[in-house]
């Protein structure tokens, strides 16, 4: 990075932020630590929260210029982010070695001049490490993968994996943000820091790279990326002096993966067929499953698609008709051409040493199904079943797959014009497991719309 004399004025808020973040990392990894000690799988919203705090550290860090800072927040995301992702278990060799990096940040935010700009620091590289060698062939070669060639991004040279941009590219948008520092302090009298904090409750800085304005002015540019359409970021963002915003095509998307084998292959639309015979709700009413519906998409045996499998979904873009339910006092949606069948709450048989949202197994008509709680997927606390409680049966990838929830609601059509992004705020629910947001014509109520295929553990 350049520049980064221009922003030593802003290292004391950095470094207060940063506090608090790393007192979450630590009371969190040793929950962690505690719960792998009695045999249970830490939760997933645990494993999110981690990831967004060091990301966080990072981003704060690349813009006040805190090198070692960053490399080691750097370590950290990346391990927490292969763990919500579920590419690598959280074990204890990796849980102290994160504990020994969360102890040099502290010593860092305490005296942060003690820190040697340009000498690799030594807990960063045992991290990065450690964490290359717990991971499947596959994803590390993918995580130690440039791919974002400067032609693609206005000859900007960001530095983002294959791993990451895989992954994030099979939603939302990304957006190039260039910020003339000076203008944008003195016009909106907000610091660089509070933009961040802005932009990451929105999204998510992939990289951020420091450059030169108008008479050497200091100029950073920003890849982000984000659920929201270009529409409702510009009203997120409004009219900020110093600030401009330009959405990255989807065709220099499709470039920057079409040299790679298979990574934008496009899917075939499948045949359609019946859904099964109407599911009965609790009180005995059949619930309205009648519509054809395409079958589900051709995916590997593990019910995920492949990471080359990316910007088309034929199967997702022509669906109209969602099943909805609630979750507390929520209400979700996930595509009736996934629904299978809805059962009242079954008996079910516990598994030995599974997470909590892992209920168990159930018999479904000779076919051992496995059962997960939605409620602790997306972060909330179990609560006893109830006669509303009943079980969406899923077919994934050619398997069956029981997830519970609060109770059924209806047959919502969705058309193109009642989808939009919409940032989650306040909700309990990350937004990588969101496809859309849905307005409900009859009702006017919105629906989150569940990228059911991303929520669910292999």
């Amino acid at each position: 990075m350049s520049g980064k004399n221009d922003f030593l004025d802003l290292i004391p808020e950095f470094l207060e932020e940063a506090r608090d973040h790393i007192t979450s990392i630590e009371a969190d990894l040793v929950q962690i630590e505690s719960a792998l000690n009695e045999r249970r799988q830490p939760e997933v919203e645990t494993l999110n929260r981690l990831f967004r705090a060091a990301h966080a550290i990072k981003g704060g860090s690349e813009f006040v210029g805190l090198d070692s800072v960053e490399e080691i927040a750097r370590a950290l995301e990346t391990l927490f982010n292969f763990m919500r992702n579920g590419d690598l278990s959280p074990n204890l060799e990796l849980i102290n070695a994160s504990l020994a990096a969360i102890d040099r940040l502290k010593s860092m935010a305490a005296e942060p001049a003690s820190t040697t700009p340009g000498i690799p620091e030594e807990t960063a590289t045992t991290l990065r490490d450690l964490t290359d060698t717990h991971l499947a062939d596959r994803t590390r070669r993918s995580a130690a993968t440039v791919i974002s060639p400067t032609d693609l991004f206005d000859g900007i040279g960001f530095t983002v994996s294959e791993y990451v941009m895989e992954r994030k590219a099979r939603r939302g948008e990304f957006f190039l943000i260039s910020i003339e520092i000076e203008r944008y302090t003195a016009g909106n009298q907000r610091t660089i820091i509070e933009l961040s904090a802005t932009l990451s409750s929105f999204g998510e800085i992939l990289d951020t790279v420091n450059a030169s304005g108008p008479e050497n002015s200091p100029l950073i540019h920003l890849l982000y990326h984000t659920m929201l359409e270009e529409q409702a970021l510009s009203l997120s963002l409004p009219a900020l002096e110093g600030l401009s915003l330009k959405k990255v095509p989807r065709e220099r998307l499709e470039k920057l993966f079409s040299g790679r084998k298979g990574a934008v292959s496009e899917r075939r639309t499948p045949p359609h067929r019946p859904t099964s015979a109407p599911p009965e709700q609790r009180n005995g009413t059949p619930a309205p499953l009648t519509h054809e519906a395409p079958a589900p998409l051709a995916t590997p045996a593990n019910g995920h698609s492949e990471a080359t499998d990316i910007l088309v979904d034929p199967a997702w873009e022509h669906c109209t008709e969602f099943v909805s339910f609630f979750i507390e006092q929520e209400q979700y949606a996930v595509p009736i051409f996934l629904v299978h069948d809805i059962k009242e709450m079954l008996p079910y048989s516990r598994l030995p040493n599974q997470p909590l949202f892992v209920l168990g197994v159930v018999n479904l008509r000779g076919n051992v199904v496995p059962l997960f709680d939605l409620r602790r997927i997306l972060g909330l606390p179990q609560r006893p079943f109830d006669r509303k409680t009943v079980i969406l049966i899923l077919d994934i990838g050619g398997k069956m797959t029981g997830c519970v929830v609060d109770a059924i609601s209806d047959v919502v059509t969705l058309e193109a014009a009642d989808k939009q992004a919409t940032p989650l705020l306040g909700r309990n629910i990350t937004a990588d497991y969101v496809r859309f947001i849905g307005k409900d014509k009859k009702s006017g109520s919105f629906l989150i719309v569940l990228d059911i295929e991303k929520s669910l553990p292999e």
